[in-house]
């Protein structure tokens, strides 16, 4: 019997191990010249940047932590590099490196400005419901640790800059702890106190999973089959503007797994490896259930199920007017966008189906207002069309496509966004004026 754990601590599942470039920096810092401090400070930065960025691929990883030290170290090595030039020297580095990574945080938790990997994220992973009850629990962790962090770094600024204006000087003693044993060692201990955290969540995960394979022992009548590989194959199904939904009571084998209204096509089937093999199981059910040779058929998302070692696969059928009277095999009627708004805000929608939805609510409503690099569709600063499913399925887009969520949040009407186009509007318009200079 296979003992393996489905849930283990490890280096991806501590996100503030992200810290540890800074820790780095800070640790050298008394020790060598300032010029090689800022050096290594926005090499380090570089290089942590991206290595944030590929964190998804690791099981339960998340790189938010890394990606805003990254951030924050290229900073604050470039205001240092600024500082020097004008003979500012002394400036320890943590003056701008904690500021940088408290306002990269801040706007990351409460302005929802985030990198594109956290979108990627959400479409391989799912949402809180799709990673089951305790799943890889980043979606909580994350924002405690980021909190954590950004308080940490609230501190170090306010306890540092009221030193460096009172007059601490960097290499005298209590210049040398504040500036940088002081953020070292609190550093350290957000790592200690996470690692504590993710211990105590650690016993509580594997008495779920006792229980889980309990419950599979008992259904299977097979103690060798304890663990399985399995796909589940979820379908909305749209028609005429509307959305076919059964009532769902809930998985008895999922603790709180709720209930209400949902997709009428949910079923278990062998486990498929690649895309590919996925999509041809749920045509086969589109075909064996509903007698549609040839459906059309698009994918949203792909998550592991990593509680319950399968992966689950959502896909959106659009059938024409004629096929749907097909759908009477199922107990359930057809929905208009009315009828799902109201039992979406009375929460009488299946919790699973309800986070696919928000997100196929969010990625319609986006591809209809800009296009995939964020401008807009419309010379109507503002103007957002009314969300309707009427012609959905003629939207040439990709469901799938993590660049959607993004530009819901980072498009022509957010002021980051026209900020970063007039910088580029700039550049460009320096390197033409020089090329003509040239010429």
């Amino acid at each position: 019997m296979n003992k393996r754990k489905s849930y283990q601590i490890s280096w991806s599942t501590i996100y503030s191990l992200g810290l540890l470039p800074a820790i780095l920096v800070w640790g050298l810092a008394p020790s060598f010249e300032e010029n090689i401090i800022i050096f290594t400070s926005i090499l380090v930065g570089i290089v942590w940047v991206i290595i944030s960025r590929f964190y998804i691929n690791y099981p339960k990883g998340c790189g938010i932590i890394g990606w805003a030290t990254g951030w924050a170290m290229i900073f604050s090595g470039g205001v240092q590099t600024i500082l020097l030039l004008f003979k500012y020297h002394d400036m320890p580095i943590v003056l701008s490196f904690a500021p940088c990574i408290g306002a990269i945080l801040y706007l990351f938790e409460y302005r929802n400005i985030r990198p594109l990997f956290c979108f990627q994220c959400v479409l391989k992973r799912g949402g809180i419901r799709e990673r089951h009850l305790l799943g890889d629990f980043s979606r909580y962790e994350i924002h405690y640790v980021v909190r954590l962090t950004l308080i940490g770094a609230a501190l170090v600024s306010l306890l540092t800059w009221t030193l460096f204006f009172v007059g601490i000087e960097r290499q005298s003693p209590a210049g040398k702890y504040f500036y940088f044993y002081f953020p070292f060692g609190l550093s350290i201990a957000i790592i200690i106190f996470e690692v504590i955290r993710r211990a105590l969540i650690q016993y509580l995960i594997e008495k779920h999973e006792k229980k889980i394979k309990r419950i599979r022992f008992t259904n299977n009548k097979n103690e060798g089959h304890m663990e399985y590989f399995f796909t589940v194959i979820r379908i909305m199904v749209i028609s005429d503007g509307k959305i076919y939904l059964i009532y769902n009571d809930g998985d008895k084998n999922e603790i709180n797994s709720g209930k209400g209204f949902d997709v009428p096509i949910h079923r278990y089937t062998d486990h498929s490896s690649t895309r590919e093999d996925e999509r041809s199981l749920a045509r086969k059910i589109i075909q064996k259930e509903l007698d549609i040779e040839n459906p059309d058929l698009r994918h949203m998302t792909t998550t592991i199920v990593e509680d319950t070692y399968g992966q689950s696969g959502q896909y959106i059928l659009f059938i024409p007017n004629e096929d749907q009277n097909k759908l009477n095999r199922y107990n359930g009627r057809w929905y208009t966008i009315e009828e799902i708004t109201r039992l979406f805000h009375s929460n009488k929608l299946y919790p699973l189906f309800k986070e696919s939805y928000a997100r196929f609510y969010t990625i319609v409503n986006t591809a209809r207002t800009y296009h995939s690099n964020g401008k807009r569709r419309y010379p109507i600063r503002g103007y957002k069309p009314a969300f309707s499913l009427q012609g959905v399925e003629l939207l040439d887009i990709e469901f799938d496509d993590p660049v959607w969520l993004y530009v819901s949040r980072y498009n022509d009407d957010h002021i980051l966004y026209r900020i970063d186009k007039w910088i580029q509007r700039l550049i460009a318009r320096s390197k033409s004026s020089s090329n003509c200079c040239d010429a």
